[in-house]
């Protein structure tokens, strides 16, 4: 009797520790519904890793719901093929925000005291406490701790252009000598901005400005309607600047704004040329100046794909010559990231 009873005794021990057991290793386990928050739409793999083939690219705003991560990559799943197959796929953790994590306790079986055969129910669990919104995470991968250079052209005009007086042109006995002064507003010009995000959710970017543009060309003439004696003066201005650049822009916005000061370099070019009835005479002049200016602009910067964008910007600039000098004027360029 003793040896047929033996292993059912041991059936029983080893039963009962193995159930103990189970229900020590089991834990609080949560449910993850996840939103897509990448504009042009995030990748699923087949694969916790970028080298996963791609099995669908999803457009933002899209939900999932996912039982876990593997390291940095959230399990999905996707709808059946055609062969009624459930697919799984894997999503960066930076390309979804966590809309509601749902907590599941473990339903508590009491230890049987003798082995039972049937399966045991489990019911299905209910969320135990609130839905937590999670805060938002940052932009893309891609952008995160990122810099832009930006080269660009633009064309403008001279809101205020400088008058004869400040030109420096007198007549004997007084006189309004801006009739007799010409100048040509519409000026052209580029250059090229870096710029280095201050934040992981690239909303502030700090950076210079280096460009060139012709600022404006004049003309004065001072002359008779006999043609007894003419003078006339020709003057060409262009600059050269570097400023420190502030940019803001919202979250996830192409829209953004730009503040900035710094050092314009303006070369100059004075062309005098005088005749009279039996005279003539010619002259050139040239230099350099060194003037204070500021700029403000906002613009788009329209994404075409990972690493480029196409930035247009609606500029002032202005001046510290001839008391101020404002400058208005249209940029388009590219932006690598």
């Amino acid at each position: 009797m003793r040896c047929r009873g033996f292993p059912k005794r041991v059936f029983l021990i080893l039963g009962f520790f193995l159930l103990l057991g189970i229900l020590a290793g089991a834990g609080q386990t949560s449910i993850f519904r996840l939103k897509v928050i990448v504009l042009r739409g995030a990748n699923i793999r087949s694969k916790p890793d970028f080298t996963g083939a791609i099995l669908k690219t999803v457009p933002v705003g899209t939900l999932f719901e996912s039982p876990g991560k593997e390291g940095r990559w959230y399990k999905v799943g996707l709808p059946s093929d055609a062969k009624e197959t459930a697919v799984t796929g894997y999503i960066y953790d930076s390309l979804v925000a966590i809309v509601e994590e749902i907590k599941i306790e473990p339903t508590k079986v009491e230890a049987p005291p003798r082995p039972i055969k049937e399966e045991p129910v489990v019911e299905k669990a209910e969320p135990v406490e609130k839905p937590q919104v999670q805060p938002e995470v940052a932009l893309p991968v891609s952008r995160k701790g990122s810099f832009s250079l930006r080269p660009y052209g633009k064309i403008g005009k001279l809101l205020t252009p400088p008058s004869a007086a400040d030109l420096g042109y007198f007549e004997a006995g007084g006189g309004n000598l801006d009739e007799f002064l010409s100048v040509a507003t519409a000026n052209f010009g580029g250059g090229i901005q870096l710029l280095f995000s201050l934040n992981p959710e690239n909303t502030m970017h700090f950076g210079v400005d280096l460009g060139a543009q012709k600022l404006y060309s004049s003309t004065f003439n001072l002359g008779t309607s006999d043609i007894v004696y003419e003078d006339i003066q020709n003057e060409k201005e262009f600059v050269a600047y570097l400023l420190g650049l502030l940019e803001l822009r919202p979250r996830r916005s192409p829209l953004f704004l730009q503040v900035g000061a710094g050092m314009h370099l303006v070369y100059w070019s004075w062309d005098h040329t005088y005749s009279e009835k039996y005279y003539e005479e010619h002259k050139k002049n040239s230099g350099l100046e060194v003037n204070m200016g500021f700029l403000l602009s906002t613009g788009l910067d329209i994404p075409l794909g990972k690493w480029i964008s196409v930035p247009i910007m609606l500029r002032m600039d202005g001046l510290m010559r001839y008391g101020m000098l404002l400058n208005v004027s249209l940029s388009i360029g590219l932006s690598f990231h």
